[in-house]
């Protein structure tokens, strides 16, 4: 059994920046990462990609954390798009409904994609 805890990894690229999760996103595992993420939350003026690619595990309080960033995001007029490889956790994104909020993609080629050329959610951020 693995105990790790999260892990986050950011890094400013040509027009937005990438966070990586990691492990574990799940209750008692999060809360460094939720500090972390919100100290340094729009220091710069740009879109987000969020990489859920070496996430093992998520839970309603690693979402809670994904929805309530996504929420500041929107609030500013940024784009976010989220990097999901693993069926078991992009079919957790797809009973939470996640998916018709922003956009699931597999690849980090398809989330710059986005990006660029936008997408239409079936549900607004604040009305999830």
């Amino acid at each position: 059994m693995n105990n790790q805890g999260a892990t986050m990894k950011m890094e400013l690229k040509q027009g937005y920046l990438f966070i990586a999760f990691g492990d574990q996103l799940e209750y008692g595992k999060i809360e460094d990462i939720k500090k972390e993420l919100q100290a340094h939350m729009f220091d710069a003026d740009v879109d987000y990609i969020i990489d859920m690619q070496k996430v093992e595990n998520i839970d309603s309080t690693g979402f809670g954390m994904i929805v309530n960033f996504a929420k500041k995001v929107s609030v500013r007029n940024k784009k976010i798009v989220i990097i999901v490889s693993d069926e078991f956790i992009r079919n957790l994104f797809t009973i939470s409904q996640c998916d018709r909020v922003f956009p699931i993609v597999k690849t980090e080629e398809q989330a710059k994609a986005i990006l660029k050329e936008g997408w239409q959610a079936e549900i607004m951020i604040g009305e999830y």
